[in-house]
């Protein structure tokens, strides 16, 4: 049993430890982080898999068995690295949002007035679930549209706004946004809680 300790992590290990990761990656791709399911992978899967690492790697320092195949014991902390750097410089979105802005630039000149029945469809990377102008005050803004967008698994209220001019209404209680590019606006509405 102690063998399996000091050895370094095999593919099953790095696969448990990569597909959490990747998940967090594709939660934080979209215009607001899905951020308590994000918090609950780390603290209940990648947090023990973290710890496990430590204890393997320490038990196998103890029995000087790290420097067998050192690169192998690298491969779990740059997943982890990397996960976190793409984090912090939200490069899962800007990926994301920079591969479907062609296709979303398209697809909001073309909105009208759309039944919230419509059919999904994809927009670039993204499955916009419902579409329509912006309204301020009940008067659609010319030029305008709302994509509402829907992520896999998880329900949520999100989407993009573009507006042609200025930014969109104010923030309410229920409707969040935050300025990506250009004309372009992520959205949060109320989520039903």
């Amino acid at each position: 049993m102690i063998s399996m300790i000091t050895k370094p992590p095999g593919w099953i290990f790095l696969i448990g430890l990569l597909a959490p990761c990747l998940l967090v990656l594709y939660w934080a791709s979209v215009p607001f982080w899905y951020g308590i399911e994000m918090f609950l992978i780390g603290l209940f899967i990648l947090g023990p898999l973290v710890l496990v690492y430590i204890r393997r790697l320490t038990t196998a320092s103890f029995e000087g068995q790290v420097s067998g195949r050192p690169w192998r014991w690298l491969v779990a902390p740059l997943i982890v690295w990397a996960t976190i750097l793409a984090l912090v410089t939200n490069a899962p979105f800007h990926l994301r949002f920079a591969i479907s802005l062609p296709e979303m630039e398209e697809y909001a000149a073309t909105v009208k007035e759309q039944s919230v029945d419509a059919p999904c469809e994809w927009v670039g990377l993204y499955r916009v679930c419902y579409s329509s102008p912006h309204y301020v005050e009940s008067e659609a803004v010319p030029g305008s549209a709302y994509l509402s967008t829907e992520e896999w698994v998880i329900d949520s209220n999100t989407g993009f706004l573009m507006v042609p001019h200025g930014k969109p209404e104010a923030e309410t209680i229920d409707d969040k946004y935050r300025h990506i590019s250009g004309r372009w606006f992520g959205h949060h509405g109320w989520d039903n809680w």
